[in-house]
């Protein structure tokens, strides 16, 4: 890669005006995807973001409200008090309207609409006041039957879950921006306490708004978490569970309708070109995240929520695709740096080779995991090699260490091993491989 030049400089200078802790990413994109923009095309798709909301924990748009529970007896009759409250004055609202309803359907004779439409308001206001103070989190009877069954832990937006094969989406998602507590100086998971009552409704919901789906898969409530105070043998225990997961993502994303991305910095964009959003999506923290590679490959489709608007994945790499015409063009890093995101066509290839340079032996879908992972990050270091093993079709064993999953994959795809190896270089882990 090139040094920063003074004109990538001010570019990222530029992005960093826009958003906070952007600086490692902003200058990378600037010096690679936004090489060819001058500064003046940058600032008019950085303008057409939404100002972020500053606030007191996290200012995510599906970030959680707060990050400690109060489980004093005090707060707890508090909140208890004021649900009833509400409840109990928007019945006392409700109640003449559905008499004089009752009254006027009577006297027409449409007997069969009194206990079907009546009861509805007063219904969906129990589901609204009880839900403020409400958490959902999945059975762990329905984990283990998910893993027995290969099917998707689903939930609807009421926060009932169901095992299915098919007619459900996938939330892809960054957790640092949806599940942590992050202010202006500092960052942090939310409180232990808080994280094993499962998913605030009100939280839950944000997730829901933006999807657009009957029944979503969510990572955080599909699979059980490790908590720090759990034993010995419990941690093994859970950590068994979240191994029959992973084996059964190939299924769980292959079979879902689309793949749902909500990008923290992509749901601040306001904007119908689809240009825009390409490059609004390299600058986010979603594209440098390992997982996401995974999720989105398997996918039948991936759609990417803006904060007005939503785009399909394929749509803006075929429009890039047929834009570009040669590697000077200023398009041309952005289309390299997602088009190996999908299930890439033949005629796609010849643009991708320049990155990872493969011999005649590797295998098509080896050089689209190494361009596709390039600068992609994990928190946790098996999954360096565990977050593959889904692509390219493999099973995982709980405990193995890193050196072991990436030696599976070798036996497993030998004609691939030098191009594995350069995987391994290129994400600084030290691997022989026979």
């Amino acid at each position: 890669m090139s040094a920063t030049t003074p004109s990538n400089a001010a570019v990222a200078e530029l992005i960093q005006k826009y958003e906070a802790n952007i600086t490692n990413r902003s200058r990378r994109v600037a010096r690679i995807e936004l090489s060819k923009w001058t500064t003046e095309e940058v600032k008019g798709v950085m303008d057409q973001l939404v100002p972020r909301t500053r606030r007191k924990g996290s200012d995510e748009p599906c970030g959680p409200e707060f990050n400690h529970l109060n489980t004093s007896l005090k707060s707890t009759l508090m909140i208890q008090f004021g649900i009833w409250s509400i409840l109990s004055l928007g019945t006392v609202f409700l109640l003449p309207m559905q008499v004089g309803a009752a009254l006027y359907l009577l006297l027409h004779g449409r007997l069969s609409a009194i206990w079907r439409e009546l009861p509805k308001p007063t219904a969906l206001l129990f589901d609204w006041s009880t839900g403020l103070h409400a958490f959902v989190k999945a059975p762990m009877s329905l984990v283990t039957k998910s893993i027995e069954r290969e099917e998707a832990l689903c939930v609807n937006r009421k926060g009932k879950f169901m095992l299915r094969k098919h007619g459900y989406a996938i939330l892809s998602h960054v957790w640092g921006e949806t599940m942590g507590w992050n202010t202006e100086r500092s960052w942090g998971p939310v409180e232990l306490g808080l994280r094993k009552r499962g998913l605030a409704y009100h939280h839950f919901l944000k997730f829901f708004r933006r999807c657009d789906a009957e029944w979503l898969w969510v990572d955080v409530l599909a699979m059980p978490a490790v908590y720090e105070d759990m034993s010995t043998t419990e941690k093994a225990n859970i950590e068994t569970l979240r191994t029959g997961i992973i084996n059964c993502l190939h299924a769980v994303y292959s079979r879902a309708d689309k793949v749902v991305c909500l990008d923290g910095l992509l749901l601040r964009l306001q904007s119908g070109s689809m240009v825009d959003v390409a490059v609004i999506l390299s600058l986010g923290r979603w594209i440098n995240r390992l997982w996401p590679f995974t999720e989105t490959k398997l996918a039948k489709r991936v759609i990417l929520k803006t904060e007005d608007a939503a785009f399909d994945l394929d749509e803006i790499i075929t429009f890039l695709y047929e834009t570009v015409y040669n590697e000077d063009h200023r398009y041309f890093h952005i289309f390299a740096r997602l088009a190996p995101l999908r299930p890439v066509p033949l005629g796609f290839r010849i643009w991708l080779d320049y990155l990872a340079r493969p011999g005649t032996s590797e295998t098509d879908l080896f050089r689209e995991i190494y361009s596709g992972c390039e600068n992609r990050l994990c928190d946790v270091e098996i999954d360096q090699a565990r977050a593959l093993f889904p692509v390219l079709g493999l099973k995982w064993i709980a405990g193995w260490t890193l050196q072991e999953g990436l030696h599976h994959i070798a036996n497993a795809y030998p004609d691939d091993k030098k191009l594995l190896l350069k995987y391994c270089h290129y994400r600084g882990i030290q691997h022989e491989i026979q």
